[in-house]
């Protein structure tokens, strides 16, 4: 048996880029019996603490989805996605990175987008829409890369552009200019061009004048809101599902009822960065309870404690063994007794309407956007 070698150097480093918390961890190993995706994390954290790198530097590390799940059951409440951040950016270092996260890191290099899809193509999304290009606007609607050029998610875009311009919301998109938001190159942990990215996304935005930006991902909202202030100020930062709520509170938007008569089943799922990271639950369940005909069932895990789907931290971009969690979440929504599964995140439509293939159920996968836009009428109403 090969004796494993304590660097005590690398331990340090761990820490420090993870605010030095991970020597509270006392090997309970909650953190592993949560994760949806079977990630060992005892043993990463245990080789984070003490120093063993074959321990917290492992293919291992690429299978985080990033969402928290394992902070929420914490006991000693330890901020895990630090530590995985802190070492996903020493592993880079190394250049112990997949190959198709690499990949994409060339793309938003490249292509300004960490998707498929050229710069000159961003903008397609919004041809024959109503839609203010890189002009002076009160909002702007920041899409990202899966929604400008992923053509099942350009219909989330679209929606919105539809409800904005039924309640006369004074709106602009950055169309080709737009850049992506430099998730992915955060969560692989190139540092000095995320610095870059973000610092050339600001000046984009300022060009705008825009008094907040409004986000179809959580994702983009997440990195716009954590990680962006170190290098520039930004104005506030909305969810769609928070700016949509608003409006309801003030009487600007006013959805017509839900085809299928009363008593239409939906369940909503939380996505993680929305939830768990952004802190907005409530949002979204105000905007499908002001449908009228809309049943709320919730799954059985729900809020701080649903299940991801898998698609964050780079998991879109890297290859999944076994079981995936977007399954099992499309059978809690079937288990509810749901119709429509709802939700606000891109990946989650994506990995959703892919599990419900999986499995076998005809259950309807739709982004909140998608649902209201098809209920608004001229004036909100």
């Amino acid at each position: 048996m090969t004796a494993q070698v304590v660097d005590l150097e690398f331990s340090r480093a761990v820490a420090g880029g993870a605010n030095g918390n991970i020597f509270s961890c006392y090997q309970c190993g909650t953190c592993t019996a949560v994760c949806p995706l079977n990630v060992p994390v005892r043993s990463i954290m245990r080789g984070a603490q003490v120093g063993i790198r074959e321990l917290a530097v492992s293919e291992a590390l690429w299978q985080c989805a990033t969402c928290r799940q394992c902070e929420v059951a914490c006991p000693r409440g330890i901020g895990i996605t630090d530590v995985i951040h802190s070492l996903r950016g020493i592993s880079y270092g190394e250049r112990k990175v997949p190959a198709k996260l690499e990949s994409a890191l060339w793309r938003v290099y490249e292509e300004g987008t960490a998707w498929e899809g050229k710069k000159s193509e961003r903008g397609r999304w919004a041809e024959g829409l109503n839609v203010k290009v890189g002009k002076p606007a009160k909002h702007l609607l920041y899409l990202d890369d899966a929604a400008s050029f992923d053509p099942r998610l350009q219909r989330i875009a679209q929606s919105l552009v539809r409800i904005f311009n039924a309640t006369g919301v004074d709106f602009a998109v950055l169309g080709d200019k737009e850049k992506s938001s430099g998730d992915e190159v955060y969560q692989i942990g190139e540092e000095g061009f995320l610095e870059e990215l973000a610092t050339s996304n600001i000046e984009s935005f300022k060009g705008i004048g825009a008094e907040d930006i409004i986000t179809v991902s959580p994702h983009s909202n997440g990195v716009f809101r954590d990680v962006y202030p170190r290098y520039g100020s930004l104005p506030p930062v909305f969810h769609y599902t928070e700016f949509l709520s608003g409006m309801l509170d003030h009487g600007l938007l006013k959805p017509k009822k839900a085809n299928g008569g009363d008593g239409l089943a939906v369940t909503y799922h939380d996505p993680c960065y929305l939830g768990r990271y952004g802190g907005v639950y409530e949002e979204p369940r105000k905007l499908l309870e002001s449908i009228p005909g809309v049943k709320l069932s919730e799954m059985d895990d729900n809020r701080s404690n649903a299940l991801c789907c898998g698609g964050g931290g780079g998991g879109m971009y890297v290859e999944s063994e076994g079981a995936r969690p977007s399954h099992m979440r499309v059978s809690q929504a079937v288990e509810s007794g749901a119709a429509v599964m709802a939700t606000a995140c891109p990946f989650c439509v994506l990995n959703f309407e892919d599990g419900a293939k999986t499995v076998g159920s005809s259950i309807k996968v739709r982004d909140i956007a998608e649902i209201v836009a098809g209920l608004v009428g001229n004036g909100g109403g």
